[in-house]
């Protein structure tokens, strides 16, 4: 091998280390609450759930409608990974929307994390004065990632039922976002919104209808004339898609996939990826 040929080499090699060192793969997962029958109860589903995981490899994964069981669950069986995050009952029980990440590759900061209700008392486990069906919550978590020291939030969320309910939820969302400690840090955002893309609390995520922040749809940036859905209630249905990851400050998005399991599903709703880079 030549010197030329040797340096030519080593200069790809060390880009393509660099490159995939500065590449996030991000997932958001609705779990569904272990409250169906065989073959779509929660033991029969976790191997499912858990192939998912581990043939995606997410580096951050949200997840939603996770219970105590479930996170357990996880925890056991996902040595690789830390998870943050409280349930949303008065007690820190009931449904979460934890964030999991490989701790191989993140440091968590402990003094900026957390979970919020999605009402007037944030700060107060299980409050829920806007009346929603049930409480709703966020978590977030500000990490270091170890190979380029750079840093990035995390937020997860699953916001109500009524477009009324999500407005309200998604105004306190991005004012939370917007009044992040370190304000240039870039965000990732994860969830189940409830929402098909066309929703005024989507378009206010976008920029839109007075919002003070505006991020990007990681999907609708790869695949703008989509109509695919992530809801599908273990294959009886399909409706649009309501399940997002978006970015602030992180535009480059490698790819975004919809993970379409079939005849044996992980959950009433499909997984949603994507790969952003620093």
């Amino acid at each position: 091998m030549t010197i030329k040929l040797f340096l030519y080499t080593f200069l790809f090699c060390l880009f393509s280390l660099n490159t995939q060192a500065n590449d996030i793969k991000v997932m958001t997962f609705n779990l569904r609450v272990p409250v169906d029958p065989y073959p779509n109860d929660w033991k029969s589903r976790l191997p499912r759930v858990l192939s998912t995981i581990r043939t995606q490899e997410p580096d951050v994964l949200g997840v939603q409608e996770a219970t105590p069981e479930i996170i357990t669950d996880l925890r056991n069986a996902l040595p690789d990974y830390k998870v943050i995050g409280r349930g949303r009952d008065a007690d820190e029980g009931g449904e979460g929307s934890q964030i999991f990440y490989k701790k191989s590759r993140w440091l968590l900061d402990r003094h900026d994390q957390g979970t919020l209700q999605f009402s007037s008392t944030p700060t107060i486990a299980g409050s829920n004065d806007w009346n929603m069906q049930w409480p709703r919550i966020f978590t977030w978590v500000y990490l270091q990632d170890k190979p380029t020291k750079k840093f990035v939030y995390v937020f997860n969320t699953h916001f109500p039922l009524k477009p009324q309910e999500r407005d309200l939820s998604v105004q306190l969302l991005a004012k939370s976002i917007v009044e992040r400690k370190h304000k240039k840090a870039p965000a990732i955002l994860t969830g189940d919104f409830n929402a098909c893309d066309d929703e005024a609390s989507m378009k206010y995520l976008l920029g839109q209808n007075g919002s003070p922040i505006t991020m990007v749809d990681t999907y609708h940036l790869l695949h703008p004339d989509s109509k695919a859905g992530s809801f599908h209630a273990f294959g009886t249905t399909e409706t649009c898609k309501i399940d997002y990851i978006y970015t602030l400050g992180l535009n480059q998005v490698l790819n975004a996939n919809i993970i379409k399991d079939k005849d044996q599903f992980a959950s009433d709703h499909y997984a949603v990826t994507a790969t952003i880079r620093f």
